[in-house]
């Protein structure tokens, strides 16, 4: 079997893009979060701004649609973006499952080429031992006869 380095490293990279494209999600999601904020904080100033006068009062009042509109569009997009999180959390697992899966194989192969080796190099050395034994056993043989 061959080397499995070349799809190792493809599978790393494939991991490493997939850890960024989680961050940047994350990163948008603290965006957006800090966007909302900003927003309710904008709209409690105006409410109280509303109490200062009646034409303020009048104002706040047409401008309560907008506050809706402009809060169902972030609870949508947050929402949106806790679906591409997860999703990408997923393909993250998913990725770093199979580099795993990839390094085992290899760490797997290096270690039957190192037990395959050793067998080789253990059938080597009983084979010269025989040999010499063998010579030893002429040599020693033809004498005590």
């Amino acid at each position: 079997m061959k080397s499995l380095k070349t799809l190792i490293r493809l599978h790393k990279n494939e991991v490493d893009d997939k850890r960024r494209h989680l961050t940047q999600l994350r990163e948008h999601d603290d965006q957006l979060a800090a966007r909302r904020r900003q927003f309710e904080a904008q709209v409690e100033m105006e409410r109280q701004l509303s109490g200062t006068s009646v034409d303020m009062a009048m104002a706040f009042a047409n401008y309560i649609p907008q506050i809706k509109l402009q809060r169902n569009a972030l609870e949508q997009a947050r929402l949106q973006l806790v679906i591409a999180i997860r999703r990408a959390e997923e393909d993250l697992a998913q990725a770093f499952q199979e580099l795993k899966r990839f390094e085992l194989a290899e760490e797997e192969r290096i270690r039957q080429e190192k037990a395959e080796l050793a067998r080789k190099e253990s059938m080597m050395l009983d084979e010269v031992a025989a040999q010499r034994h063998t010579r030893q056993q002429g040599e020693g043989g033809s004498g005590e006869e």
